[in-house]
């Protein structure tokens, strides 16, 4: 079992821990106050040093302005990674208001953790108060036929397995040709031969999602969603004090697609830098 990284623990450490260093620091600070020797008043001032760092850090900077998360799952990927380290800005949204594509910290739902409480996610804002919300799956189709794969297979898995990608291999669906991990174009062409169809007509459908009508240009997602939302084709309107979240490894994230509209008390802060490791360092997009 992979155990939790120590800076990890200490970032995330209880208040109520670091309120009973502080008393009992206190107590040794003032038992410390009629002795006259030099070690004394040496212990004393390391006392007050110490306290004052976990006064700031832990009960000042982190409840209200900033505070350090890790990322522990592949549903914000390629835009953070498993084991990132990032900053969140706890503080900006007590100014303005969340705006559509930031990436936000969140307590996640109950209906998100079976009933677990202080579980706290990441994902990017797509749906603000009042929109309406709507998410049409992904299609390839040959020579007019729809291909529909193994209900347990997505549309992207189809097309790694049949066209000898790995696993790992991030495909995004464009009218006119597959871009493999961003880099390689794989045109419909080439397509209906790797398919065993040389010269059949191949259309591909990339996966949308819609905001008030309007698709979203989305540079940031690894991948098109395979799925539909709402199932029945009606778009969904968000009430005023919700929000619609979304993973940018849209077909490997427990999101809103999931679990429903976030409420908008639920928000902890944007996420705003990641600062660890040291290849990542950079502003989050």
């Amino acid at each position: 079992m992979e155990t939790t990284p120590i800076q990890d623990q200490l970032a995330n450490v209880s208040p109520v821990w670091v309120v009973l260093i502080v008393m009992g620091l206190t107590l040794v600070r003032l038992a410390l106050a009629k002795i006259k020797d030099p070690w004394a008043r040496t212990v004393s001032e390391t006392c007050d040093t110490v306290n004052f760092v976990l006064i700031l850090a832990f009960l000042l900077i982190r409840p209200f302005v900033a505070q350090a998360f890790y990322i522990p799952s592949e549903s914000m990927e390629s835009t953070l990674l498993v084991k990132d380290r990032l900053i969140v800005n706890k503080f900006s949204y007590r100014l303005s208001n969340p705006q559509r594509t930031d990436v936000v910290v969140f307590e996640a739902p109950p209906q998100a953790t079976g009933g677990k409480s202080g579980v706290d996610f990441i994902k990017r804002l797509i749906g603000l108060p009042g929109d309406t919300v709507q998410i049409k799956a992904a299609k390839l189709t040959i020579n007019g036929e729809t291909i529909d794969p193994h209900p347990e297979l997505s549309i992207h898995e189809y097309l790694r397995s049949r066209l000898g990608l790995k696993d790992e291999d991030a495909i995004k669906i464009y009218p006119d040709y597959l871009l493999i991990n961003g880099a390689e174009k794989i045109t419909k062409e080439k397509i209906a031969e790797m398919l065993g169809q040389p010269g059949a007509s191949v259309t591909l459908t990339p996966g949308e999602v819609f905001v008030n009508g309007k698709q979203l240009d989305e540079p940031y997602t690894r991948e098109d969603p395979d799925y539909e939302y709402p199932t029945d084709g009606t778009p969904l309107r968000l009430e005023q004090n919700q929000f619609f979240m979304m993973g940018d490894n849209r077909n490997h994230s427990a999101d809103s697609h999931q679990w429903g509209p976030l409420d908008n008390n639920r928000v902890v802060g944007k996420a705003v830098f990641v600062f660890w490791p040291p290849a990542r360092i950079g502003r989050i997009r």
